[in-house]
């Protein structure tokens, strides 16, 4: 009876270590099924998003083509332009140029706009902060005065405090041992580590140009492209209220949509205005901004690239025997 009674606690205990056993393997089975279930959706996540690429970088290149055959067939590069024009009439060709109108592919899956690149705040005119503030705004010109001083030692080359500025000790007790650089800036995101950029530098940065190359334009004091502009520049340069901002933001978006003119829908006053701040003369630097989008909205994919656009300057190759487009910035977003 002993026996029996030990065989039975026996076979109890195999019993459940075989189902101890079975649970472990049903558990390491459920996660490598999720775990498969997990790499094919990335997987799909990876393909869905290489493909977007392709086409926001294919649209991208086809749109910057556009363009220089634009420059090639008109002259007139004056922006505002409209596919109503006698000229364009007769060369069955709508305008592809920078004044940030959307242009289709793919059905409407794919968006580009083409700009100015110069827009912004130039890291290599720092002084330009100053352009678009009145004298009696003393707080913010202050302001300006100690984030120059610390960019004006972040790029020096030597260790010599300027009044409001910053140099390798006092970087390092703030935590960044490696700063300044005390050299040129190599890239327009290196402004975002100076201590006060956000309150002197309204809109957007311009980007930094490639070693040995300089932005293309003859003017120095250049007024900005009114197309491409930020509306913190627009609104800074002019000195607008929210109300005379609306309207400008109104103008713009009709333009934009469906290209009527600006001074049909700007006030006669505020038109002038206009007129007289910014730039309607199209520049050499074009920057390309290309989305494209699943068909269910799902996910989009977006790209920016920065090239010269004058063909006849060298500088619109990176190659001694120019055959080649050189690249200020390319950016997948």
């Amino acid at each position: 009876m002993k026996d029996r009674a030990g065989h039975k606690n026996q076979d109890g205990v195999a019993l459940i270590m075989v189902l101890g056993v079975l649970a472990v393997c049903m558990l390491l089975i459920a996660h490598m099924l999720l775990v498969s279930e997990v790499i094919g959706r990335e997987a799909l996540v990876v393909t869905r998003k290489s493909r977007l690429r392709y086409q926001a970088e294919s649209a991208a290149d086809t749109s910057f083509w556009m363009h220089l055959v634009d420059r090639r067939l008109f002259s007139n590069r004056r922006l505002g332009q409209r596919e109503e024009d006698e000229l364009r009439i007769s060369q069955n060709f709508p305008p592809w140029m920078l004044d940030r109108r959307p242009h289709l592919f793919d059905n409407g899956l794919v968006t580009t706009w083409l700009s100015s690149a110069e827009e912004g705040f130039k890291i290599s005119e720092p002084d330009s902060l100053r352009s678009n503030v009145a004298e009696d705004q003393v707080d913010l010109l202050a302001e300006i005065d100690t984030f120059l001083d610390i960019l004006g030692d972040y790029t020096d080359a030597d260790d010599l405090h300027k009044l409001n500025g910053m140099e390798a000790d006092q970087y390092e007790v703030e935590g960044f041992p490696t700063l300044p650089r005390n050299a040129a800036m190599e890239f327009k995101a290196e402004i975002y580590w100076l201590p006060g950029w956000r309150k002197v530098i309204p809109g957007e940065i311009a980007v930094v140009p490639p070693p040995g190359l300089s932005y293309p334009t003859t003017s120095r004091n250049a007024r900005p492209s009114f197309f491409s502009a930020s509306e913190e520049t627009i609104k800074n340069r002019l000195d607008l209220t929210e109300s005379e901002l609306e309207e400008v933001r109104y103008a713009r978006q009709q333009w934009q949509e469906d290209g009527t003119p600006l001074e049909e829908v700007l006030s006669t006053e505020l038109w002038s205005r206009v007129l007289g701040a910014f730039n309607f003369t199209e520049t050499n630097l074009a920057q390309i901004m290309a989305v494209a989008t699943e068909p269910d909205r799902s996910m989009q994919t977006g790209y920016r690239i920065i090239r010269e656009a004058n063909m006849s300057k060298a500088t619109c190759y990176s190659d001694k025997k120019l055959q080649t487009l050189a690249i200020w910035e390319r950016m997948l977003e």
